[in-house]
């Protein structure tokens, strides 16, 4: 028999109210539902905290109301339950931003918005018997056994779902590498533009009324003035300039620069 003062109502409402209300949203895809269905696990937890005998963890065990709440609530609503397996999120009914709160997972400052943006996604639109398990696991951390708990399945079932959502993963992050890769290769075919433009500018081969137009474009960028006031002086000792080493915003400026038309006087 677990010690219940160590289970503090309120500690268990700060700690798992968001984890309630996200298990909720990740099944309805809807946040005033999700709402009303976290509370109404806090108010079933409170009613029953005193019967919790410790026969799995706590969260295991409040993951277990949260879920079994959030099938009622939707029972409740009268709502056509579709198959588990088939329902899908869908963007035009929510508007929840994030799927995945990244600033709680390790090393998310290494990965981009981009690559964030994909991979939440890619949950979202999971059918639920594999987003769970993933979510359960992966996000929230819970062993193989208590996930297995919370949804019902036998453990080998849910091994099974959450190594089919793995490969999910897998298959979008695959893509988001291969299309990155393919953006970068096209970003160096315009590379040698750029190059030679800043070459031409710096050792005066530009013409002036182009000399001209460029320095007024530029004028507001600070650190393109710097960069190629460094580079002019770096000219005199080598004529040697790669693609990387151009500032992003003065590669902008002279993408820019190109693309617009000049009047000629």
């Amino acid at each position: 028999m677990p010690d219940l003062a160590a289970y503090e109502l309120e500690d268990i409402f700060k700690k798992y109210k968001n984890k309630v209300y996200g298990l909720a949203l990740s099944i309805t895809h809807n946040e005033n539902d999700a709402e009303d269905i976290s509370q109404n696990t806090f108010f079933k937890i409170i009613k029953n905290i005193k019967g919790f005998r410790g026969e799995s963890s706590l969260s295991t065990w409040i993951y277990k109301i949260a879920y079994n709440e959030t099938l009622m609530y939707l029972r409740k609503k009268r709502m056509r339950i579709v198959p588990l397996s088939s329902l899908r999120y869908s963007r035009e009914n929510t508007n929840s931003g994030l799927f995945i709160n990244w600033s709680k997972l390790p090393d998310e400052q290494l990965l981009d918005a981009e690559f964030k943006q994909r991979l939440d996604n890619t949950i979202r639109e999971m059918p639920i018997k594999y987003r769970l398990p993933l979510v359960l696991h992966n996000v929230e951390k819970l062993s193989i056994r208590d996930g297995s708990r919370v949804l019902g399945l036998k453990a080998n079932s849910f091994k099974t779902r959450l190594h089919r959502a793995h490969n999910m993963v897998k298959v979008k992050i695959t893509d988001y590498f291969k299309d990155k890769a393919e953006k970068e290769t096209r970003e160096d075919s315009r590379c040698g533009i750029w190059t030679r433009f800043v070459v031409d500018y710096a050792t005066g081969n530009l013409d002036k009324r182009r000399e001209s137009a460029f320095k007024k474009h530029i004028v507001d960028c600070r650190g393109c003035n710097s960069f190629l006031d460094v580079y002019k002086q770096a000219i005199k000792i080598t004529n040697a300039l790669q693609c990387q080493d151009l500032p992003a915003e003065l590669k902008e400026k002279i993408k820019t620069f190109i693309l617009k038309p000049h009047k000629k006087h």
